[in-house]
């Protein structure tokens, strides 16, 4: 993994980042509260980006490449949506990671670190914070229709067994 320090123009995107819908979405002063306090991260097929269970309140953006997520060391889904925000969870409601990233090719990612919102005032932490639950939202409305198809599919497979009784 290598961490480069992030530095940009206030108030604007460059225009790998201004492809990401959550940055556009962010009032200006949150954009710089945020990109003040991110890196740019690399890593190699198979590092790991977090471990399940570590105590780390970041989250990223993935600029390109490939992330596998695994729960309980099992492989439940690959990302590969440029601007798709990942380890999430844990930014949001505290605690400990509930699973692991790998880097499934060599990929770059932007690393947000929380103290951002020290930076911000009430109403455009607010603000933030309205536009980061809708995107969610959509993200895990996403997630929730992907999961949905894979249990008809199983579920299906499972069907198709002579012996479960279907």
């Amino acid at each position: 993994m290598r961490e480069y320090a992030y530095n940009h123009e206030k108030g604007k995107l460059p225009p790998t980042l201004a492809r990401i819908d959550f940055l556009n979405e962010v009032d200006r002063k949150a954009l710089d509260a945020i990109l003040n306090n991110s890196a740019l991260v690399e890593f190699e097929f198979g590092e790991t980006i977090v471990r399940e269970g570590d105590d780390s309140r970041e989250f990223y953006i993935l600029l390109k490449g490939e992330v596998q997520v695994a729960k309980d060391g099992r492989p439940v889904a690959l990302v590969s949506r440029q601007g798709e925000l990942l380890g999430e969870q844990a930014a949001l409601k505290g605690g400990n990671r509930s699973a692991s990233l790998t880097a499934a090719t060599h990929c770059f990612l932007l690393k947000v670190k929380p103290e951002f919102l020290d930076d911000l005032s009430g109403r455009q932490r607010t603000a933030y914070e309205l536009v980061l639950y809708r995107f969610l939202s959509e993200l895990l409305a996403r997630r929730l229709d992907k999961t949905s198809e894979r249990v008809a599919e199983l579920e299906a497979k499972l069907g198709d067994q002579p012996g479960t009784g279907r």
